[in-house]
């Protein structure tokens, strides 16, 4: 038998159960069952997280399983005493027994031995009679033991609970809740910010006559979606899908869970089955307008967002449509004085490379970007790109296209250069780059105080939620610091990525945060390190997340954002590993 498997299986299992995930950590003592059946510690962990989903049958019948395998493991007896206590009495008391000569004097325990010993005294052939439960009792929540795999030597013990006879709850149990009710209950719980007990509510009818309803599971995907569970969130809204729900409301929240793991390509077809099932399901033509917005197609977008305003009235679509229109101006007015100037590549190379020079970095990298697409070939025109991205602090790219431009050279220079000639001329080139990024940095115009303005400008639109706009006001002041305000500098590359991250292009964002590492390696805040591990996270690349997790918690965290640190730690290191053993590492 695999003894490490088991063992891991146990502690993801655990790890699972301590955030609060105890579907998945049922599944996984389950299964842990399943290939050690005689492995009481995996039994012992499943009595524990089925009790904590409210499923007390199968509890009982875990502890069961935990008790024949190790008949002298005291918290097992311990909760199998309380969840006897009402079915079989003499039992429960001998296991209460047992459990408090090992553990102690525990008051749930003494409760079950004192009523024992009483009823002993009163009638020693039969349990409390009718009449003795005509009043009512009050009943006394369960809480479960977990004894963390046997290893821990205090151990809590779960409530009794006392219930009435199996003639009374027959006669006497209050009705049971239509799935109807229940859904409108737990609609009134998520109202509240009680998501984790509107999820309790759904979570024990989706395993009986609420399986197949699929409004109930796209609620459980809403409740789980709240408290952060995402890939669990995505699971059951997909699974209330499949079972035919069509609704747009479904669809539009399909799409934002898959658009916060990153999924973007996905979540924009989510949204258009949003609009097939509902064409003026507001949220949705909002968030279209949105999509299309980020893929440059402003045209698009205000169509959406006046469809969207025409049903909701709302001031706040008028102004988007307005600041698309006037982008959409501008950019007319660029493209009429091309047509009106430009009549050659030389012209055209002119026009793009005087923008760059006043520093119009959005509107020059578009301009060599045309350039590119009438000729690809041309050294002048990567160079020109490269000095535009340099001067926008796209580094990286900048030196991509600088070796793009020297190797055309040397093809036009002489076409039988040798492998290893190109290898050194390719060298050369990066160090042209360089050179060339550091004269453009030590520009005597560059005025810091203007970065700055810019810089302090991306932040309020990072805060307002507003990542287009603060991308561009972090790329001009990056374009504008001078060398020498290096920690100015690193600060805009960071918030560069904190835009794209908003915006969520992870790929970019997690590219822009290695530029900002690469300038001040020994500067670099813990806050960054975890905003470059959720960027991995949501490209599901687990182990670089785990990473950049481990170097952020040491590095200035405060307390609050320490704790939320282990806890995306302690989760990307369970996803790894279940990501590595899906593809047979």
């Amino acid at each position: 038998m695999d003894g490490g498997r088991i063992r891991q299986l146990l502690t993801d299992a655990k790890s699972h159960a301590d955030v609060g995930d105890m579907l998945l950590a049922s599944q996984l003592y389950t299964k842990a069952t399943d290939i050690e059946p005689n492995n009481a510690a995996a039994w012992y962990g499943l009595g524990v997280v089925q009790t904590a989903r409210g499923f007390p049958d199968d509890s009982r019948l875990a502890f069961e399983k935990a008790n024949m395998l190790d008949p002298e493991h005291a918290p097992t007896a311990a909760n199998l005493a309380v969840l006897l206590e009402n079915i079989d009495p003499i039992r429960s008391y001998e296991l209460a027994t047992m459990a408090v000569g090992k553990l102690g004097s525990i008051q749930q325990l003494s409760v079950i031995i004192e009523r024992h010993n009483e009823s002993i005294v009163e009638n020693k052939t039969t349990i409390l009679n009718d009449a003795e439960l005509d009043e009512e009792t009050p009943l006394l929540e369960s809480r479960e033991i977990n004894d963390d795999l046997f290893e821990s030597e205090e151990v809590p013990i779960i409530e009794s609970r006392i219930i009435k006879d199996e003639d009374d709850i027959i006669l006497e149990s209050r009705p049971v809740e239509t799935i109807d009710e229940v859904i409108n209950s737990a609609k009134k719980m998520l109202a509240t910010n009680r998501a984790t007990e509107a999820l309790s509510s759904i979570r024990s009818r989706l395993e009986t006559d609420g399986s197949m309803n699929y409004e109930l599971w796209s609620l459980c995907a809403t409740t789980l979606y709240m408290i952060g569970h995402n890939n669990e969130a995505l699971e059951a809204i997909e699974y209330a899908i499949a079972i035919g729900d069509d609704r747009a409301k479904t669809h539009f929240n399909h799409s934002q869970i898959l658009k916060d793991l990153g999924k973007l390509e996905q979540s924009l077809q989510s949204i258009s089955n949003a609009l097939i099932s509902d064409p003026e399901h507001v949220n949705s033509l909002i968030s279209m307008g949105e999509i299309k917005m980020q893929r440059d197609e402003p045209e698009e977008a205000i169509y959406y967002w006046e469809k969207a305003y025409d049903i909701s009235s709302d001031e706040g679509l008028m102004i988007r449509i307005q600041n698309a229109k006037d982008s959409m101006s501008n950019d007319d007015e660029f493209e009429s004085d091309e047509e009106l100037i430009m009549e050659s590549i030389d012209d055209k190379i002119s026009i793009a490379r005087a923008l760059t020079e006043e520093g119009d970095y959005v509107n020059s990298v578009k301009a060599w970007k045309r350039l590119l697409e009438l000729n690809r070939d041309s050294p002048e025109i990567w160079n020109g790109m490269a000095d535009s991205l340099s001067a926008a602090g796209h580094v990286d790219r900048a030196l991509q296209c600088r070796q793009k431009a020297n190797s055309l050279n040397m093809e036009e220079n002489n076409a039988l250069t040798s492998e290893p000639e190109e290898e050194l001329d390719l060298i050369a080139a990066g160090k042209e780059a360089q050179e060339i990024i550091e004269n453009m940095d030590n520009s005597p115009e560059i005025d810091a105080n203007i970065s700055i303005e810019w810089y302090n400008k991306g932040i309020n639109l990072l805060a307002e939620e507003r990542g287009s706009e603060a991308l561009s006001s972090f790329e001009k002041a990056i374009g504008g610091a001078p060398k020498e305000e290096l920690e100015l500098r690193v600060k805009a590359q960071a918030g560069r990525g904190h835009a794209l991250y908003q915006m969520g292009k992870y790929g970019d964002s997690i590219r822009s945060y290695h530029t900002a590492i690469s300038m001040d390696p020994e500067g670099v805040s813990g806050k960054l390190l975890y905003n470059m591990g959720s960027s991995y996270a949501s490209l599901e690349l687990f182990q670089d997340a785990v990473k950049c997790f481990i170097q952020a918690i040491d590095r200035g965290l405060d307390e609050n954002d320490r704790a939320l640190c282990k806890k995306q730690l302690s989760r990307c290191k369970i996803l790894a590993k279940e990501q590595a053993r899906r593809s047979g590492q």
